[in-house]
């Protein structure tokens, strides 16, 4: 019943959702060169856009005499010079449309490298982003409407998960969400015991902090039923895969992404990392991935660089479908801090804690014994008392 009620709360409140989706999943089934068509018109779109409504462009490209009604294939972004987190920080304003679509809102990242900056999206940017998340977990099996648990602590996630609206959402829709930032044995247990009562479809989370409870099922022989396990936002190494496969026996995938540009990729069955292809278009210069959206309106990002590294595929999978592959991801890894309390805290937890500081540029955390840690700043001017007592009470 609640099943049904969800998908039809869905035709009703969130039919361009599901409109997408239903795209997207034809659209996958498409050819390579369908794929490249589709994205190339996309992409004229996108820096016509840039060109007519963004002040960033309309400089940049009149400066560089790039015309794009010139673009010709994604090959033509190579004449644009690459945007950097610096420039999305210092040049945040000129960046954003002059016209942004209604729903824009600004959002904050910390990102792998420990600095944080701030970009803007649209309500049609969220739409196809969620739009993407679904069809990867088709892959698995899952449905609109059927469970979900999250092993997550994003604290720009996890604000619609808390107090009585949260509950009464998470309840309807059949959600589970699991602080992956307050985390310790005792935790592990009641996790196990959660998702065992809870009986989820799917399980999506931190590699890291999924691989603690699958050390500690294997520890204690219990083994909630799950179809499959989607793991995000850090790498995702060939032992913790083996060791979830084992504790869990399911599938497990993985997928890439940033705040700024949303998943970027999906892991299939058949162990290939498929790019949005819809969405973003992605180039390797020298190993770093340079990232171009093409649906968000109120602040498009043109050769972004996340500083993140990735091989790029010129193979087809054995799946079927024609959207292009990442190859091999070498960049991020976030590592579980430990306290000398037993509390183990996963390192993006620190990455979260400088959203709201806006005067430091860079940080860097380490944890060199139980009881010694570390962090370094970066400070701007303004950073003062104030900032640095924020810090510490989260911390402490």
């Amino acid at each position: 019943m609640r099943k049904a009620l969800v998908r039809a709360w869905m035709a009703a409140r969130a039919r361009p959702l599901l409109g997408y989706l239903a795209d997207l999943e034809k659209s996958q089934w498409l050819s390579a060169d369908a794929v490249a068509d589709l994205q190339l018109r996309k992409l004229r779109a996108t820096l016509a856009h840039a060109a007519t409504q963004v002040p960033y462009y309309r400089e940049l490209f009149r400066t560089e005499g790039f015309d794009p009604a010139s673009v010709k294939s994604s090959d033509d972004l190579r004449r644009i010079h690459v945007l950097s987190r610096e420039t999305l920080t210092t040049r945040f304003a000129d960046l954003l449309a002059d016209a942004a679509p209604a729903g824009r809102f600004v959002r904050s990242t910390g990102g792998s490298t420990g600095r944080p900056l701030r970009f803007a999206v649209d309500t049609h940017e969220m739409m196809t982003r969620s739009a993407h998340i679904h069809r990867s977990l088709g892959w698995l099996g899952w449905h609109p409407g059927d469970r979900v648990a999250y092993v997550w602590g994003s604290d720009i996630d996890t604000r619609e998960h808390k107090g009585w609206m949260g509950f009464a959402r998470d309840a309807f829709m059949g959600v589970l969400w699991l602080d992956a930032f307050t985390m310790s044995r005792d935790r592990l247990d009641e996790y196990l015991d959660r998702l065992e009562r809870f009986e989820p479809s799917v399980v999506i989370g931190y590699p890291s902090s999924l691989h603690l409870l699958a050390q500690r099922a294997l520890e204690t022989s219990r083994r909630p039923r799950l179809a499959g396990i989607e793991c995000s936002a850090e790498m995702l190494m060939p032992q913790v895969r083996a060791d979830l496969k084992r504790a869990f026996d399911c599938p497990v995938l993985d997928r890439y992404g940033c705040r700024e540009a949303g998943v970027v990729a999906h892991e299939c069955m058949d162990g290939s990392l498929h790019i949005n292809a819809e969405s973003v278009v992605v180039e390797s210069h020298e190993g770093e991935l340079l990232l171009t959206t093409l649906n968000n309106r109120a602040m498009p990002l043109v050769r972004y660089r996340n500083e993140d590294l990735a091989v790029l595929s010129e193979r087809h999978c054995p799946c079927g479908r024609g959207l292009p592959l990442i190859e091999k991801l070498q960049g991020r890894l976030s590592d579980i801090i430990r306290t000398p309390g037993g509390r183990l805290i996963h390192g993006e937890f620190f990455t979260h804690l400088f959203y709201g500081v806006s005067h430091v540029s860079r940080f860097q955390v380490r944890q060199t014994r139980r009881d010694h840690l570390e962090i370094r700043l970066v400070a701007t001017d303004g950073f003062g008392p104030a900032d640095q007592q924020t810090l510490e009470r989260a911390i402490l």
